[in-house]
């Protein structure tokens, strides 16, 4: 049986899926989040030696922190599409390849207490991610030949290479950034994409959007928000619904 931990704090999550033989990391935070996933295994009564593989939605520095610490404590793979992998091998040239489709500022102007997010993440160590050695790539859907059997569906818009993780076994969908329930800069709660200050392409990620309503699987572990039990079909249909802002 599959069971899902929750780590990470009030505004980032990330996920530690037990899968039974070996455990897997979807997403991994930030770098101030290694206690977190230190507690998480103590109380599991496993090692770090035991996750296998990271499951890396995007590339963005709060979903990557501890990514090659991991790695390079437990010769797990690091999973990530094949767009967002230069992101991961070079963190400090994000600008390079993601750039978003509005400034910060003006939702800022209009919504001051929209930039907690960034100081947060800033704090948390999102300016000194390491760079991940070795990455392992897919540049489409696939299945990973991992336990519990995770499909990788590129969700584009968020960044060029964006990418849920379904669990159809088990019912879960991991959507990264690319479906969130709650937006820190405009304060929006509910399945909704994040803002154009964060989001690369809001025409991909709405279409993202139409691609995962296909999946009929009930619960929703965002990147950013409180799950949602309610099927990721509703999910994404409701996020589409409201539009990007």
């Amino acid at each position: 049986m599959t069971t899902v931990h929750r780590l990470g704090d009030h505004l980032v999550n990330f996920y530690l899926v037990d899968t039974g033989p070996s455990l897997l990391l979807v997403d991994a935070g930030l770098p101030a989040h290694w206690n977190s996933l230190e507690t998480a295994l103590r109380g599991l009564g496993r090692p770090v030696t035991d996750i296998a593989a990271v499951l890396v939605t995007h590339g963005h520095p709060d979903h990557v922190g501890v990514a090659e610490r991991i790695r390079a404590a437990s010769g797990a793979d690091v999973w990530v599409h094949e767009s967002d992998a230069p992101i991961l091998t070079e963190p400090r040239q994000l600008n390079k390849v993601w750039t978003p489709e509005r400034s910060l500022l003006g939702y800022a102007v209009r919504r001051p207490s929209g930039l907690r997010a960034p100081l947060h993440l800033a704090r948390g160590g999102a300016l000194r991610v390491p760079a991940v050695r070795s990455v392992r790539t897919f540049s489409g859907d696939q299945h990973l030949d991992l336990h519990g059997a995770p499909l990788a569906v590129h969700t584009p818009g968020h960044t060029h290479g964006s990418t849920s993780y379904l669990f159809p076994d088990a019912s879960l969908a991991f959507t990264g950034d690319a479906l969130v329930t709650h937006d820190s800069v405009t304060g929006r709660v509910g399945p909704c994409v994040i803002c154009r200050a964060f989001t690369q392409d809001s025409h991909a990620a709405l279409a993202s959007l139409d691609k995962i309503a296909g999946h009929e699987l009930t619960s929703v572990l965002p990147g950013h928000g409180e799950p949602w039990t309610d099927g990721l079909a509703r999910a994404a249909r409701q996020a589409a619904a409201s539009g990007i802002r």
